[in-house]
């Protein structure tokens, strides 16, 4: 009951095979502990397995996605680009093969369109670019510790501010034993 004096706080639909929580009513921003009751009662219509209510990040400077995906030719790809709602209107990605160092993902960065909102476009705050370097590292060294049993990993939108880059929505998609 704490956590609900910090508003606003999403709560978001947790279900399997529902991708696009926003289009499908699964992501409600609750603006007063009073909203709580009716939040959940729609929750609990919705066929989910679980819902969750989540810390809500602010000053989010850009939204980015980390996308890896098995390719039997190649093995793992590494999808970098803009993320959130807006992913498949910009399609604004870069795609590396695995594995990536710390300046292949700079120079990655760099090369999107969006590069201009992560350097700090027009007077705004640059993105923490260690911090959104940190979690690309960090989905690889999590898919070459699984790659036995891994078909995919996606984290979408990976929320970007000034000092932090925070994972809110992430699939993982296991599959045969290559």
């Amino acid at each position: 009951a704490a956590i609900l004096t910090a508003m606003p706080l999403p709560l978001v639909i947790k279900a399997e095979g529902l991708a696009h929580k926003t289009e499908a009513g699964g992501v409600v921003f609750l603006r007063l502990a009073a909203d709580l009751p009716e939040a959940v009662s729609k929750a609990m219509a919705m066929p989910c397995q679980n819902w969750l209510i989540e810390e809500m990040i602010e000053g989010t400077i850009a939204e980015l996605l980390i996308g890896v995906l098995r390719d039997p030719a190649h093995g793992f790809v590494l999808t970098l680009g803009a993320g959130g709602t807006l992913t498949e209107i910009l399609r604004d990605t870069v795609t590396l093969l695995l594995p990536v160092t710390e300046t292949d993902i700079t120079q990655a960065l760099d090369r999107l369109r969006a590069a201009p909102l992560l350097n700090g476009y027009r007077g705004q705050p640059a993105t923490d670019r260690p911090a959104i370097i940190r979690a690309v590292m960090a989905v690889q060294a999590y898919v070459t510790a699984h790659a036995d049993c891994l078909e995919e990993v996606e984290i979408n939108p990976l929320l970007c501010t000034a000092s932090d880059a925070v994972a809110v929505d992430a699939l993982i998609t296991e599959g045969e034993r290559p």
